[in-house]
């Protein structure tokens, strides 16, 4: 993919409402400049997919095909070169988000399923008081945030994370208590999408609070989030505060299992793992 493709991408993901824009593909392209694919027929764009790693992990986002070249066998073509692209870079685990109708698609590729999030939508809220334990991130903190990310999810997404910090620090915030590492929150301006929100198993009040603290900064503003179907009672608090369930989506792998510490509450995005 170069900046010349952009318009195209942007045209075949509109035909399913992906609402993605030119400053999410050159996001992606920023991440992984050479894990960014076109499918083509001749010189006929027909299908694009975008990728990032992050050390030992590799991660599919995008993945469509123009609807009139469809059961043809190019969007599993496009998987298979993207999982040969971030094997090349040692990826020895392959991740993505599968919408639920496209699971056992995956699943002939080789790849397993481990957790269910749901998408919710909403609007940010009135101004919370904050915990205690909540305070706006600092460069510290967020080193502090990737160290946790990483024992938390097994492999290093610091690249990704402060390119968020960078971007958006005011919606950034971690929990600390006694010098003790809860939790963090990121969200994103430009995309008005809340997350990663990590936090600890036996920290649901944290991560309720953080949830709160970001959707304080955010009054008024049209906001998605999408949350692991086994933390429960953040999805509750999701409902109570108004949010509404837009769809389903499944976290796959291919070869190593994903390590899961139960830290994993928010996703970042669908497209950038």
């Amino acid at each position: 993919m170069t900046p010349n493709d952009f318009a195209f991408a942007i045209e075949l993901t509109d035909t399913m409402h992906w609402d993605l824009t030119e400053g999410d593909f050159k996001f992606v392209m920023m991440l992984e400049p050479e894990g960014c694919l076109v499918a083509l027929d001749g010189a006929k764009r027909v299908g694009i997919t975008t990728t990032a790693h992050f050390g030992k992990v590799g991660s599919i986002g995008n993945v469509i095909v123009d609807p009139s070249y469809r059961s043809k066998g190019i969007g599993a073509q496009l998987v298979k070169e993207a999982i040969k692209y971030l094997s090349m870079q040692s990826a020895a685990t392959i991740a993505l988000y599968a919408y639920l109708d496209t699971v056992k698609f995956y699943e002939k590729i080789g790849f397993k399923a481990d957790l269910d999030f749901i998408s919710f939508a909403g609007q940010g809220i009135r101004n919370q008081e904050g915990e205690s334990t909540i305070r706006r991130m600092t460069q510290r903190d967020l080193e502090n945030a990737i160290d946790f990310d990483r024992a938390c999810m097994g492999w290093n997404r610091g690249r990704l994370l402060r390119r968020i910090f960078t971007d958006s620090k005011d919606l950034c915030f971690a929990a600390r208590k006694e010098n003790r590492q809860l939790g963090f929150i990121m969200a994103d301006w430009y995309r008005q999408e809340i997350g990663p929100l990590m936090c600890r198993v036996d920290s649901d009040d944290e991560a309720i609070s953080l949830l709160k603290t970001v959707l304080g900064r955010l009054k008024g503003i049209e906001v998605g989030i999408g949350v692991s179907e086994a933390r429960q009672r953040v999805l509750d608090a999701l409902v109570d505060l108004g949010f509404k369930e837009e769809f389903r989506v499944t976290l796959m792998h291919l070869g190593d299992k994903l390590p899961d510490a139960g830290c994993f509450v928010a996703m970042e995005s669908l497209e950038r793992g």
